[in-house]
């Protein structure tokens, strides 16, 4: 008989999004189109009301309740940098009340370093590296192929990711598993061919295939048409990129248009990568281009492997407002090599191409990324208070000089301010294009 699995899912929630994490009911579609009898229990460490001892509760009697009826049970769990104090309280608290498994998955398993999970994670059983929907369905059923990313907790850590076949992933949609609200996360790939230093998107350069990295064109026709039809208002595709491969890209949004989809989009997009082709193919959408810029800073590019042609950037944007495309510019702060000056440019340097959005965030050092590997190098201090750690201070920023740059984050990321133009009067004159693309160049 297969075993029944009990996945927890503990998300940091964007309250337009709803609880529901698009990972965690992919892999419960899975489940279901396999005939798997499962059990999901939601949470979000960012909620007012979460309450770890209630979630722990729930966990364990959904547990207790199958062992009563003598049924085998697996724990799934995502781990994540969010809730990274949550899974080793659950993994603990599970492992000392009950005989249930637990299978750990997500980005905190995938990119750590083979040898060290059992170290890290004394109370798991079993971790699957790489995408998690088919491994699960396997270690309910008893199986463990080779391909699927599964490491048993005491065995030679081969530290291999699953190879997974997207296109015969199960849709959380279609499956009912997911029922589309107002505002929903979508996707249409997975993976990014780019080496961004502090990113877990990351593939290999060499080995990334991109068509292999894409879901099924006729699932995502079926589930545009269900968003058309259900009035669904906003749409965030969490593809990292969304407009690498241009033209799959023309054919989504053409069909996009065909089934009537009129919700807002939010794409992930590079400002190197846009082609002519991609923007004509967003008239008669809605549509707001989110891209990821990080810094105009040129040895700042080049410490984190994310280079910036910003004279490319440049046209682009003059193309997006010439046809009145919606698009904002999101920047880290505390990035290696970066100081309070030079952030400041970066911010100026979007004012000046009067960039009618702009965001800022702090810089976050995720597992198993190169980032982490350069800790030292770079002297990169993280905060240790708040749920998520970031970066405070380095060996080019102070905690003070930090603090500033938050403050002008805070000031950009609030669409409302008027005194963001007094925050950036001090900011140095802009680099050469020449400078600019020296980096890419290097790259």
């Amino acid at each position: 008989m297969n075993k029944h699995i009990v996945f927890v899912s503990v998300d940091w929630e964007r309250p337009q999004d709803g609880r529901s994490n698009l990972g965690a009911v992919s892999i419960i579609a899975s489940l279901k189109a396999a005939g798997i009898p499962h059990t999901l229990i939601e949470d979000a460490v960012n909620a007012a009301d979460f309450d770890y001892d209630q979630l722990e509760k729930r966990v364990l009697a959904a547990i207790h309740e199958l062992e009563a009826q003598g049924k085998e049970c697996l724990v799934g769990i995502g781990a994540y940098i969010w809730n990274e104090p949550v899974t080793q309280k659950l993994t603990d608290g599970i492992h000392n009340t009950t005989s249930a498994p637990i299978v750990l998955g997500g980005p905190q398993i995938s990119d750590t370093v083979a040898g060290t999970l059992e170290s890290l994670y004394p109370y798991a059983n079993i971790f699957v590296r790489g995408q998690g929907e088919q491994a699960l369905v396997a270690l309910a059923k008893g199986e463990n192929p080779d391909h699927l990313g599964i490491h048993f907790a005491g065995t030679e850590d081969r530290n291999q990711k699953a190879e997974t076949a997207l296109e015969e992933l199960a849709s959380p949609w279609l499956t009912g598993v997911m029922k589309p609200g107002k505002s929903i996360r979508w996707e249409t790939m997975r993976g990014c061919p780019f080496k961004c230093s502090f990113c877990q998107h990351r593939e290999s350069g060499s080995r990334f295939k991109l068509k292999e990295q894409q879901l099924d064109y006729e699932r995502i026709a079926k589930e545009a048409r269900l968003f058309a039809q259900a009035g669904v208002e906003r749409i965030s595709i969490l593809d990292p990129i969304f407009h690498l491969d241009t033209k799959r890209t023309v054919e989504l949004l053409t069909m996009f248009k065909e089934v009537g989809l009129t919700a807002q989009l939010a794409l992930q997009c590079r400002f190197e990568s846009v082609k002519d082709e991609f923007i004509d193919a967003l008239e008669g959408l809605n549509v707001v281009l989110e891209f990821g810029l990080q810094t105009t800073n040129l040895a700042e590019g080049e410490a984190i492997g994310r280079p910036n042609r910003l004279d490319m950037a440049e046209r682009v944007i003059e193309k997006l407002k010439a046809r009145n495309i919606p698009f904002e510019v999101s920047l880290i702060y505390g990035l290696p090599k970066q100081t309070l000056a030079s952030f400041r440019e970066s911010i100026s340097w979007c004012w000046r191409q009067q960039v009618p959005v702009i965001r800022a965030w702090p810089l976050m050092i995720l597992r198993g990324t190169p980032l982490e590997k350069q800790r030292e190098e770079f002297g990169l201090v993280e905060s240790e208070n708040g749920a998520i750690p970031h970066v405070i201070a380095s060996n080019s920023f102070t905690r003070e000089e930090y603090c500033e740059m938050e403050r002008l984050a805070d000031a950009t990321n609030d669409s409302e301010t008027t005194h963001l133009k007094d925050l950036l009067k001090d900011a140095p004159k802009n680099v050469s294009k020449e400078q600019s693309n020296a980096v890419f160049y290097r790259a």
